[in-house]
């Protein structure tokens, strides 16, 4: 497999990761003693038996721990609710991980707590005038739980932010860049979740539902859209936008039988017009932007998917299948001057599965999906169908220290050449390395992510790199850059540009 040659910078920032990685312990060894009040990490989990909190330990991203664990101890329990993003034997609920035990650190109503984040970022482009300063996003998540007294819960939380550089450099902006990222308030998650016996437990209400077990590239993880306005800077626990649902988790021996009803269909947020991060011409003609943005058109009905999951020694598999909307969608009039310009998302169906083994330090994964009745805005009239696949393993032999590779490809069924004015070619290939480090006490987070597409790298991505430092029990900052490598019009427009990004947090 051919590759392009990295650039200096990357082969530097890489060269500076692996080194940190193999000295992990001796850098832990020779501060301690010197963090008098080390952080200390609380996780709380969803799930209802002593197995489930240690779901596959080890390879959870955001907690790397030592490898020197037994097989059984790593693979002891398969809750789709564990802590961390790694839950594969059944859908994983993400939002749960948010959980925190409830203490006097609850802001004036019991069961209350949140985080106040300010973020600062500055980029360097050609776009003048939109580099050096690109934001100053003030955020407020509140968070809301209680348990009562029969074991049902509730869980309402909400994000709001502002962005004051849309205020700053109003003119610099396009009113659709204003409209989306200059101010918003959402609810999150929104559920009621209790259990009718042993054997059934139901969660209704807005969720996120994880499929799959990688931490980066989707194939089977397809129940909730993404929030892609600011593609490269958010990893993606934090990406997936929560969707109402009816959830019912049956435990039948050794498999959780999962059907869902999906009440609510939302689809992902993508860069508006005039952003640096979307490729189509925005001219401004009489305050009018040309094209006229496209919108997605609005579905009420209801849609459906089913996960069937076990574990055993050393291994487990997962089964999925889905009858829901096409997050992507296509355009029926593609001419620009005709408005509104709405995106149609058709049903499709997809069948799946996810196996990992666990050997050792060791964790091999893999995924697929068979999708049928996709459409495309160049064949709109013709239904197609797409094999998916990835392959990846996971290290965890280095103390305090998780490594990944994810490998994946995609290919059309009964290629039709017209999907290249849309970039699609009959394969499309993604990588994804990944490493997360915790020093000093779990108080310092290294972690580096590099994905690129095409077999050989041709056709763009990213690496980002970014460190998080526990100042304090309530006080955390993380530091890092995103770097984009050019390939296909999407990453050409951004490919030399380097943002650099800082966040200070308080948790109350």
């Amino acid at each position: 497999m051919g590759c392009l040659p990295l650039r200096p910078r990357s082969m530097a920032l890489l060269s500076f990761a692996v080194a940190a990685l193999l000295h992990a312990e001796s850098i832990d060894d020779a501060m301690e003693g010197f963090d008098d009040t080390p952080a200390e990490v609380v996780s709380q989990s969803d799930s209802k038996t002593a197995s489930d909190d240690t779901l596959m330990e080890g390879f959870d991203d955001d907690t790397p721990t030592t490898s020197n664990k037994t097989e059984e101890d790593a693979l002891s329990g398969f809750d789709d609710s564990g802590s961390g993003e790694g839950s594969d034997v059944v859908d994983e609920t993400e939002s749960d991980t948010q959980s925190k035990e409830e203490d006097d650190t609850s802001f004036l109503i019991d069961g209350l707590t949140g985080k106040l984040t300010q973020q600062f970022a500055l980029s360097y482009n050609d776009n003048k005038p939109k580099n050096i300063f690109s934001s100053l996003r003030n955020t407020l998540f509140l968070d809301y739980e209680h348990r009562f007294e029969n074991g049902a819960k509730v869980k309402v939380n909400v994000r709001g932010f502002y962005d004051g550089m849309y205020d700053v450099r109003k003119r610099d902006y396009t009113a659709q860049e204003r409209d989306s990222l200059r101010t918003e308030v959402e609810i999150f998650d929104a559920y009621l979740e209790w259990s009718v016996n042993d054997s059934l437990d139901v969660k209704a209400g807005r969720q996120v539902v994880v499929w799959g077990r990688s931490d980066t590239i989707r194939i089977t993880d397809i129940l909730n859209p993404l929030d892609n306005r600011r593609p490269g800077i958010v990893d993606i626990e934090d990406l997936r936008l929560p969707v109402t649902m009816l959830r019912f988790d049956y435990s039948v021996g050794d498999w959780r039988i999962t059907p869902i009803a999906i009440l609510e269909q939302r689809f992902s947020k993508n860069p508006p017009y005039g952003s640096v991060y979307n490729p189509l011409p925005a001219d401004v003609e009489n305050g009018q932007l040309l094209p006229y943005p496209p919108k997605n058109e609005h579905y009420n009905d209801v849609t459906f998917a089913l996960s069937a999951g076990a574990e055993y020694h050393g291994w487990d598999i997962n089964l999925y299948a889905a009858h829901v909307y096409d997050d992507n969608g296509y355009i029926k009039n593609p001419n620009p001057f005709v408005t509104p310009t709405l995106i149609y998302h058709e049903k499709s169906t997809m069948f799946g599965t996810a196996l990992n083994v666990l050997s050792g330090s060791w964790l091999f994964k893999t995924e697929a999906a068979y999708w049928r009745d996709l459409r495309y805005t160049f064949t709109p009239q013709k239904k197609m169908s797409r094999i998916d696949g990835l392959a990846g393993v996971e290290y965890t032999g280095i103390a305090d220290t998780i490594i990944s590779y994810d490998f994946a490809i995609r290919h059309f069924i009964s290629y039709d050449p017209r999907l290249k004015q849309e970039n699609l070619e009959e394969n499309t290939y993604q990588h994804a390395f990944r490493i997360s480090s915790n020093f000093v006490n779990d108080t310092v987070h290294l972690n580096y992510l590099h994905t690129r597409f095409g077999l050989g790298f041709e056709n763009g991505g990213f690496q980002r790199a970014w460190v998080k430092y526990d100042i304090a029990d309530a006080i955390n900052t993380e530091v890092g850059f995103v770097d984009y490598f050019g390939g296909t019009p999407l990453f050409d427009e951004v490919k030399d540009e380097v943002l650099v990004f800082m966040d200070i947090s308080y948790n109350f």
